[in-house]
């Protein structure tokens, strides 16, 4: 349905009766725990159960002009076959821009969640630290993983059995600058082999001291080229959240308007937004409901990094 598309469902709450926009989930008011046990009071708030996609986004640059278009989109228009994977190379301006216009169009009052509201919806009553339990739980066993949440070894399972085998290390500065070789021969500085471990570990995916390892590869360039390794939201049914929002551990990061230090990064020690949940390019320990210290400048478009919206009943 369009984003500004104004039918609704009735939810209750006590003696209240809350309009909430088909697609929005309802997190009710109370007490939850944030962090490290930490227990916050939040009131009640909608938020989307799916994250922003490229043709929702689409239909907002189409009727606002708006000149945040994702920088990996050709001619205006997202890469084939994506419409329904969430928008990746957008600010969070770019994200309040998008809620100004849905509000504008629907009356309502449509928003950015905070950290607080997003941790609440991923981890649910019982406190999760994923949305579905306290374990990543992921299995990889004779080429297959099993997992909740895509999440870089969806990446690196896919690449490892489907892609094309001879690969190009690109980046000038690696220690194995124009080398060639096979996919599964890709191997860091430190002497790790590109593979995945039995419980969903990915080892050789990168090196930030010798830039080697998956992610200096001319595979990985022309993936990111073309939107990252992303699944059209809802992919999982497994990694539903208790409150019923989908993807909120992988796929993409999400803005928040809340604002950190961030601790992890190449952000670290910088005053930017919280970014939650993880993303295909992250590890799964990232795909986490609660703050894992990644940041993001506001103004700044990412390849892991998309949204959601939330609503003010």
């Amino acid at each position: 349905m369009p984003p500004t598309d104004t039918t609704t469902a009735v939810v209750k709450e006590g003696d209240k009766t809350i309009q909430i926009p088909e697609g929005m989930v309802y997190v009710p008011a109370g007490s939850f725990t944030f962090g490290q046990g930490e227990m916050r009071e939040l009131p009640g708030y909608a938020i989307a159960r799916f994250e922003v996609t490229n043709a929702e986004y689409k239909a907002f640059l189409e009727a606002t002009g708006h000149r945040g278009t994702p920088r990996h989109w050709k001619g205006g228009m997202h890469p084939e076959g994506k419409a329904a994977h969430p928008v990746l190379f957008v600010s969070l301006v770019d994200a309040e821009a998008y809620c100004a216009w849905i509000s504008k169009e629907t009356g309502r009052k449509i928003r950015v969640p905070t950290a607080e509201e997003w941790e609440k919806a991923a981890r649910g009553p019982k406190a999760f630290l994923y949305p579905w339990g306290n374990d990543k739980d992921s299995r990889f066993s004779n080429g297959r993983l099993q997992t909740h949440f895509n999440y870089n070894a969806v990446c690196a399972a896919y690449m490892l059995d489907k892609e094309v085998k001879t690969v190009t290390w690109y980046v000038e500065k690696s220690q194995e600058a124009g080398k060639q070789g096979r996919v599964e021969d890709i191997m860091t500085g430190n002497g790790q082999v590109f593979s995945i471990t039995s419980d969903g570990g990915v080892n050789g995916w990168i090196d930030h001291n010798t830039n080697t390892g998956f992610v200096n590869t001319q595979i990985y360039r022309d993936l990111v080229e073309n939107g990252g390794f992303t699944t059209a939201v809802g992919t999982y049914e497994s990694g539903r959240s208790a409150y019923g929002c989908y993807d909120m551990a992988g796929n993409v990061y999400e803005w928040t308007s809340s604002v950190i230090v961030a601790t992890n990064g190449a952000e670290r020690g910088k005053e930017v937004n919280d970014v939650r949940g993880g993303s295909w390019y992250s590890t799964g320990r990232s795909g986490q409901s609660l703050c894992t210290g990644e940041g993001r400048n506001r103004n700044g478009g990412y390849h892991s990094v998309g949204f959601r919206i939330a609503m003010t009943p």
